[in-house]
């Protein structure tokens, strides 16, 4: 009787634990949808060295438990791209992005440059005193597909045409409301003010070369995958010309990109406030049709191949007196303005 009731004791145990081990197993397309977001991660992101796997895998695992859907993983990613220092990528599940907000991150204070971004400004191309020619680059969205990007750095050298980049002696770029966006039309936008070349590229963790970008005949290029298709309307005569470099604390991801393909340019100098610091590349990867993961894999190097591991620092730090409306009254304009003018009173002498 003793042995009966131990037989049924340990059917009744094993029983359960079935069950408990049933009711842990994700449906399908669930399980599918995680594992391969994480071995995408695993292969691509820059900081994959740095994590135990199996033992991440196991904790993103337990906390899965319960999903029915891929909406009940979604509140998982956040805390894996924080195992990755990863707060420039993410997850975008039907429109809606899923990431990882450092809360590390020093708050950004200066309320000048908060209120003209959420303005949501344009190019701007104008004139200033002693025939500087100033230009806002703000971010751009484009979309992502190729004609998006063609057509976005039209509207740019657009502006730039309309205004005859010949007029002007020397330049501003102003960077300090660019957060980003796509790095290909911002640069062809500009071209006929910094000229062709090799601007920068891309490296891995290592070091190792990945991509690079350059500017041919007024067009963006990737490696030798031509971006943009521009005609080149408005060539300047000069494209060496002095270029003083704004920026600011949101100066951010592609913007970050087009400060970086600026420096070690001769006779260009960067002023204002280090940048964001999302200073690597990311790359979007498919998971389903409604599901991207966007990866931060690479690192981000100039002209002279310097890498940048955390932002963009300006020559001349200038905290605050920013003023959109006034640039008469706009601290970092003046002390470029003064740059620019002793810098073409040298060139004139030698």
């Amino acid at each position: 009787m003793k042995k009966l009731g131990l037989l049924v004791l340990l059917f009744i145990t094993a029983h359960v634990a079935r069950c408990q081990t049933a009711a842990a197993l994700l449906p399908d397309s669930v399980q599918a949808f995680l594992d391969k977001s994480l071995t995408l991660l695993e292969t691509y992101s820059l900081e994959r060295s740095t994590v135990n796997w199996p033992q991440l895998r196991q904790t993103v695992q337990q906390k899965a438990q319960g999903a029915q859907s891929v909406r009940g993983l979604l509140p998982i990613y956040p805390f894996v791209f924080e195992q990755l220092k990863d707060d420039h990528g993410w997850l975008t599940y039907k429109g809606k992005t899923y990431k990882w907000r450092n809360t590390a991150r020093p708050a950004y204070s200066n309320t000048a440059v908060k209120a003209a971004l959420a303005k949501k400004p344009g190019v701007l191309v104008k004139m200033l005193p002693g025939n500087v020619g100033y230009v806002q680059l703000p971010g751009i969205n484009a979309g992502g597909s190729l004609q998006a990007m063609r057509d976005a750095a039209k509207v740019v050298q657009d502006s730039l045409c309309r205004f005859n980049p010949n007029k002007a002696t020397a330049w501003i770029i102003d960077l300090r409301l660019n957060d980003g966006g796509a790095m290909a039309p911002m640069l062809a936008g500009i071209a006929p003010i910094i000229g062709d070349g090799y601007l920068g590229g891309f490296v891995d963790k290592d070091g190792k070369p990945d991509q690079q970008w350059y500017l041919k005949q007024g067009n963006f290029y990737m490696d030798t995958l031509q971006v943009t298709t521009l005609q080149n309307r408005c060539p300047a005569k000069r494209t060496d010309k002095p270029v003083a470099v704004l920026l600011s604390g949101l100066t951010a991801s592609s913007g970050e990109i087009v400060a970086i393909s600026l420096k070690g340019r001769p006779n260009t100098r960067f002023f204002g406030e280090p940048t964001y610091g999302a200073t690597t590349a990311n790359e979007s990867y498919k998971i389903s049709s409604t599901a991207y993961l966007t990866v931060a894999g690479t690192q981000e190097t100039d002209r002279n191949k310097v890498v940048y591991r955390t932002n963009v620092a300006p020559d001349v730090l200038i905290s605050g007196g920013d003023n959109f409306a006034d640039f008469s009254q706009d601290v970092k304009v003046a002390a470029a303005l003064k740059w620019l003018r002793t810098t073409r009173k040298a060139s004139r002498t030698h």
